[in-house]
């Protein structure tokens, strides 16, 4: 395949050179910085090239080309869509996408830790499912599957990734918003706008999140940060205070525009100061790209309760693209719309493990390995775990937790207390004598 390749990318570079550089000179300058790739990484690099599919492996100084039989990849990732079989036993499908895209190349990737960039409609699929076995059930698939064997982060380019190595330092630690969307909410702005003709209704229709605003409250308080929940979590007040803290925790709604992917867009709270702009509370992805987010994690889950689905694409996609141009090193995101209480949990012991130290792609892999211990019936479905994905630079997060603080506390206190007793004793003994 190798040889293939570079025949064919030559006999392109003569015969279409403007395409060639518009399409893959990229590719092949960014390879010649593979050195810079860290020691323990493979990156696994999918090039759709008209209707054949590559994979690239790439280590420290190593390359290889794969060559992949694609020819049924569309038909079984289109079984992945179907709103009305998403509780259907899918496991021939994971196997199948394991033979496809993993089982080609994996005896070239010599290490655990994996970082995919895809292409095309790769972008919908979270390669975790993917499983050298047909599993017997969704309680077997993690066992089987890419879960269990890789640690798996994403990026969008080779050179990024050399990019995002760096890590800036922020003094805050942490900073949340969540609109809840309660009925008190919904009912504070219809009473302000005189005229139902104003009235936003899907803002209307938005279901609360009751579960989301809370682990935001909870570890605003675990990291020492800043919570804005409710008719606070405004847009106007996220574009002016969410940049220049290690994680922005983002809990609202978001809707996926896939026809125009820069009108993706996440919801806010209503600014009923100003109830004739309709979209006041809604950040668009072009609107993104001009402010900044500077951070070393966002977190932008899509969270709906109810039935999850795997319908998202491009959109959600687009939106993180924007969140890492506007500053953020990395991005936790979900590839489609994913149930609230699910994905909550799963955040919960994220936050754990990140507090512990470890690196971001690791911290969501054992949260999701968690989850499925405890998750029960239809909920152990990847619908509900598979689609929370790190996109970008996955180092740890250096967090000063109350926690943390706390036991400095103690410890402070426990040792003055030792030298007052320690005091006390020599006084007595001194006046004993």
């Amino acid at each position: 395949a190798n040889k293939a390749w570079e025949e064919f990318l030559a006999q392109l570079k003569t015969n279409y050179h403007k395409y060639y550089e518009l399409k893959y000179a990229s590719i092949t300058k960014s390879f010649e910085s593979t050195g810079k790739i860290q020691d323990g990484s493979s990156v696994v690099r999918y090039v759709y090239i008209y209707d054949k599919l590559f994979a690239f492996v790439i280590e420290t100084n190593t390359i290889e080309v794969f060559e992949l039989h694609s020819e049924t990849l569309n038909n079984t990732l289109k079984s992945f869509v179907n709103d009305n079989e998403i509780y259907e036993d899918y496991s021939e499908a994971y196997h199948n996408l394991y033979n496809i895209l993993w089982k080609p190349l994996e005896s070239a990737i010599n290490n655990t830790t994996v970082i995919i960039i895809p292409d095309g409609n790769l972008f919908n699929l979270s390669f975790e499912v993917l499983a050298h076995e047909k599993p017997n059930s969704y309680r077997d698939l993690y066992k089987v599957s890419l879960l269990k064997k890789y640690c798996i982060s994403y990026n969008y380019s080779l050179l990024l990734i050399n990019k995002n190595q760096s890590h800036k330092l922020f003094e805050k630690n942490f900073i949340a918003f969540s609109p809840e969307f309660t009925k008190e909410m919904k009912d504070n702005y219809v009473t302000v706008v005189s005229d139902s003709v104003f009235l936003d209704r899907s803002y209307l229709k938005l279901l609360p999140q009751p579960f989301v605003t809370d682990l935001a409250k909870d570890y605003s308080k675990v990291f020492d940060g800043s919570t804005f929940i409710n008719e606070n979590a405004s847009k106007q007040i996220f574009t002016k205070t969410a940049k220049e803290h290690k994680i922005i925790h983002i809990g609202t709604h978001a809707e996926s525009n896939n026809v125009t992917p820069e009108l993706s867009r996440l919801i806010f709270a209503k600014n009923i100061s100003d109830t004739l702009a309709t979209d006041d509370n809604s950040l668009y992805t072009y609107e993104i790209y001009n402010q900044n987010l500077s951070s070393n994690l966002a977190i932008l889950t899509a969270c709906e309760t109810g039935k999850p689905t795997y319908q998202a694409g491009e959109g959600m996609i687009s939106l993180a693209h924007a969140f890492n141009y506007a500053g953020s090193e990395s991005i936790l995101t979900s590839l489609w719309k994913i149930d609230e209480k699910s994905s909550t949990e799963i955040l919960e012991y994220f936050y754990e493990n990140i507090s512990d130290g470890m690196t971001k792609d690791l911290a969501l892999k054992q949260a999701k390995l968690k989850y499925l211990e405890n998750a029960e019936g239809r909920t152990l479905a990847p619908q509900y775990w598979a689609g929370l994905v790190v996109i970008g630079n996955t180092s740890a997060i250096d967090l000063k937790t109350n926690n943390s603080q706390l036991l400095y506390g103690l410890l402070g206190i426990l040792i003055i207390i030792i030298i007052v007793v320690i005091v006390k004793y020599s006084l007595n003994k001194k006046s004993s004598q």
